[in-house]
């Protein structure tokens, strides 16, 4: 709560949300005048039959276009790895880790707790595990945590990465967030990668671990403030590649980012039927003085559940591919129905699922 962490926080953060919000807009329409500049141009020189005598381009639009050939050319002739910048990414860590923006922010991993609790059955008395105290209450029998062990998770707050120290994961963004300058080259500095096939394949030839959220723009448009919802029904792209590779699919859920914004929730249908053309179909707002920020006074708690285990299928048919996502959905629901009693704002809350 100190002077200078406020001021890293909300920094950073007005700069990484106001370059995804106010910068995206700004190259939009940068880039439907100047191509409306251009057809006009190109128009005017068919109509008078000479290209000197066309309609010269507004200054803005030149040196835009210059601009814009001078930085594509950059990133198609120099390698990605180039194009990254570590430090930036310790320091954005740093900033969240030491002065965190919401009230609350946890991440509880399952396995990293059941490892706890291993530990601390295995430095019990002898004669108590005899007696089959395992966990003094720890493990409930639906094989996730108990009531009990779930606060304790949240209260102890435990800032180690992985339960296994296993590499950071790569996280995966909208393909189209790449197409626009400057937010492109955040999301390399932040060693984000894109969402087309291609990339993740190539990410999980290395098996380097991988994060994404399935809901895309679709879930950002049914995000309706107090309401539990994901777009997971039509996702079955993560599920096909996790089954080429063989790679185990964790489920998680955050609790308390349903009230992180206030957001427009009439015209559902138009706005869904935008997201099929990759345009956002979101209206919202968060701070009242800077719309685009999220509220802070909310208690975000992502909860991390046990793997489910995905055999190698180099080929996997559409029938296996949906028992699989069939399984990740049914393990989300009961991640979901386990921990809202303890995690939720409502205990009574309901998970929907479109």
């Amino acid at each position: 709560m100190t002077l200078r962490g406020r001021v890293l926080r909300y920094v950073l953060l007005w700069f990484l949300f106001g370059l995804w919000i106010v910068g995206l807009l700004t190259f939009i329409e940068l880039r439907l005048f100047s191509g409306f500049c251009v057809a006009r141009s190109v128009w005017s020189a068919v109509q008078l039959g000479s290209w000197t005598r066309a309609t010269p381009l507004p200054y803005t639009v030149q040196v835009y276009l210059t601009a814009m050939v001078m930085y594509e050319g950059y990133h198609l002739v120099t390698r990605q790895s180039q194009h990254l910048w570590p430090r930036m990414r310790r320091m954005a860590r740093y900033v969240f880790l030491h002065y965190p923006y919401f009230r609350l922010s946890v991440v509880v991993f399952e396995e990293r707790e059941e490892m706890k609790r291993r530990t601390r059955q295995e430095q019990q008395e002898p004669e108590k595990e005899e007696d089959g105290d395992e966990s003094g209450g720890d493990k409930c029998r639906t094989g996730h945590l108990s009531v009990e062990a779930a606060a304790a998770a949240v209260e102890e707050n435990d800032l180690t990465p992985s339960p296994h120290g296993l590499p950071a994961c790569r996280w995966i963004s909208a393909e189209n967030l790449f197409y626009f300058p400057l937010m492109r080259d955040i999301l390399h500095w932040m060693e984000f990668s894109s969402s087309t096939k291609a990339s993740m394949q190539s990410i999980m030839h290395t098996g380097q671990n991988l994060c994404l959220l399935p809901g895309g723009f679709e879930e950002a448009t049914l995000y309706q403030r107090g309401k539990h919802r994901v777009y997971i029904k039509k996702r079955f792209g993560f599920i096909k590649l996790a089954l080429q590779h063989g790679y185990d699919v964790y489920p998680a859920y955050t609790f308390g980012e349903e009230y992180t914004y206030h957001a427009f929730s009439h015209l559902q249908w138009l706005r869904l039927k935008m997201n099929q053309f990759r345009i956002p179909g979101t209206i919202f707002f968060g701070l009242p003085l800077c719309f685009f920020l999220p509220r802070p006074d909310v208690d975000l708690i992502t909860v991390v559940g046990k793997p489910l285990r995905i055999p190698h299928v180099e080929h996997p048919s559409r029938e296996l591919v949906k028992e699989y996502h069939d399984k990740y959905v049914e393990a989300l629901q009961d991640l979901f129905d386990t921990y809202k009693g303890v995690y939720a704002v409502d205990p009574k809350a309901e998970l929907e699922l479109f």
